[in-house]
């Protein structure tokens, strides 16, 4: 049914974590009762997780390595009943007594531009979008998922998991996030189709096989640095990208993307707006049933129809009234051949409003100098980065998201000592 690492879980597993539950004292009357689950084990995880959805109860997928205590907080944020921790033990009791009129997935939004927010979606809204995806994208219709990022996020648990369910598919849960491992698992896969982060699609080209070219790819969660694309590109039969958000799930879906920031074409249970083009980007905003969602990212529709992602709102940088798109300036400083990555975020500036303030990340030092340099011959004056720090890694969430707003916060005395 599914393989964790190199481990077949087969039915006989479910159909036994389905008795436990169904025996259980909190789980076997589920029925709008919203659980929070913290597991290490991700078969049990999923195994719960279908439990829920198949008798009307609301799950809340909760990172394993979070503690207890960090949990329980989320837990009760999220208006959980119970947390549990071990599907043969008691679970934590929270205070909630009443129940979800109607049974939902649980997630809480990346929290990049800010604090993060509890979502509700309700389990047939998630079999629509499960249905509208598989419906449109049949390209991988018989390759080998292998679920390299957290399937306590959408993108895994949905796109990943979920839907190779629905194509009847037996998919690759991968906890081991080493390159090489990673390496291995394609080479074994030979029609596969990873679902991971940029800086892993990044790490593992680096050691991919020269002779050998990866099957396919999919990204979601954050824009691929241009260098990266083409890199990525080359060594793959296939590409994927994928935009989406918390509130509305998979949104559109590219099959042969020509540039990094084009997300494909919307899913047909969805409308969607945006810019006309990509000299006036505008709010993309997503509407369902009557339901407007603002995703607070900036985009277009390109000639072909598909939709770019430019940025997110929050993370447009005002520098004396003109519009500076991080993207853009990490492109050019990724151009220099020492640069491994780079990061592009703001500051409040006294005299223009606000900065633009890079972090990279190279192989050999750079005085910055060298870098401004190079920008000045490629970008406009007001895209310049003023603030400019060379660091040994730049920190990102699981879902390869990087949080520009708490880079804002936390680099300032770092600038002021430079």
């Amino acid at each position: 049914m599914i393989y964790v690492n190199d481990d077949y879980i087969d039915s006989a597993f479910f159909s036994q974590c389905f008795q436990i539950f169904s025996a259980h004292p909190q789980l076997k009357d589920c029925a709008g009762k919203r659980v929070a689950v913290c597991l290490q084990n991700p078969a049990q995880l999923l195994a719960l997780c279908l439990y829920l959805k198949r008798n009307d109860g609301s799950f809340y997928p909760i990172l394993a390595t979070t503690p207890r205590l960090a949990a329980k907080r989320l837990a009760d944020k999220a208006n959980c009943h119970i947390v549990i921790f071990d599907i043969e033990q008691t679970g934590l009791t929270l205070k909630r007594e009443d129940k979800d009129q109607q049974a939902v997935l649980v997630q809480t939004s990346s929290g990049t531009t800010g604090e993060p927010k509890v979502i509700t979606r309700s389990w047939s809204s998630i079999d629509e979008e499960i249905e509208s995806y598989v419906t449109t994208f049949t390209a991988p219709q018989s390759m080998t998922p292998l679920i390299a990022c957290p399937i306590t996020h959408s993108y895994g648990l949905i796109c990943g998991v979920l839907v190779a369910l629905k194509r009847d598919l037996v998919p690759v849960i991968i906890t081991n996030i080493n390159p090489k491992y990673l390496l291995r698992k394609c080479l074994e896969n030979s029609e596969h189709l990873l679902y991971s982060s940029p800086s892993l699609l990044h790490s593992l080209v680096q050691l991919y096989p020269k002779q050998e070219q990866l099957h396919a790819v999919m990204t979601s969660g954050t824009v691929l640095p241009q260098a990266w694309f083409e890199a990525i590109k080359v060594r793959s039969q296939y590409l994927f990208q994928q935009y989406g958000c918390s509130e509305a799930g998979c949104i559109a879906v590219c099959e042969n993307p020509d540039y990094a920031n084009q997300m494909g074409f919307p899913l047909p249970h969805l409308r969607v707006s945006a810019g006309s083009d990509v000299t006036s980007p505008q709010e993309i905003i997503v509407s369902k049933n009557k339901l407007d969602i603002n995703t607070k990212d900036l985009g277009f529709f390109d000639v072909q129809g598909q939709l770019c992602f430019v940025s997110r709102s929050d993370d447009m940088i005002n520098v004396s009234g003109l519009n500076v798109y991080p993207q853009d300036v990490e492109n050019v400083v990724m151009e220099l051949a020492e640069i491994t990555d780079a990061v592009v975020f703001k500051r409040a500036d006294e005299l223009s409003g606000e900065r633009v303030c890079l972090q990279f990340v190279a192989d050999t030092m750079i005085e910055p100098s060298r870098i401004r340099q190079w920008c000045g011959t490629r970008l406009a004056n007001h895209q310049l980065p003023v603030d400019i720090e060379q660091r040994e890694i730049i920190e990102k969430a699981a879902n390869g998201k990087i949080n520009r707003k708490a880079l804002s916060q936390s680099s300032v005395s770092i600038a002021a000592i430079g």
